[in-house]
């Protein structure tokens, strides 16, 4: 697993997007690049980088299209939730995408059997 910090890297990415959210950050670079193909997991969500300007439907959203696996900590649980479960409802996330990160989450709880 790796835990992916809500810093921005401009000087990589070009923007200010937090890392946690950035799929060039997590699946360019993260997953491609250096071919890591564990869990990604974020830092709080409910810290003040993503909390004071996303809202947790927003932020868990935008972290899932990113790449990220599981999100720590949401500042509005309920809203995260069904933020993103609207969002594959309504095809925003693709339902692949969520399999993806299940896949994961369940060929590690198996190999640690």
């Amino acid at each position: 697993m790796i835990m992916v910090g809500h810093i921005s890297c401009p000087n990589v990415t070009g923007n200010n997007i937090p890392a946690s959210l950035s799929g060039q950050m997590i699946n360019e670079i993260l997953r491609g690049d250096l071919g890591f193909e564990g869990i990604v997991i974020t830092d709080g969500m409910n810290m003040g980088a993503i909390s004071e300007s996303y809202t947790a439907d927003q932020a868990a959203i935008e972290a899932v299209l990113a790449g990220v696996d599981l999100i720590l900590m949401p500042e509005d649980f309920q809203s995260a939730y069904y933020g993103v479960l609207q969002a594959v409802q309504n095809g925003s996330i693709p339902e692949d995408r969520i399999n993806e990160s299940l896949r994961r989450i369940l060929e590690l709880k198996l190999r640690k059997m």
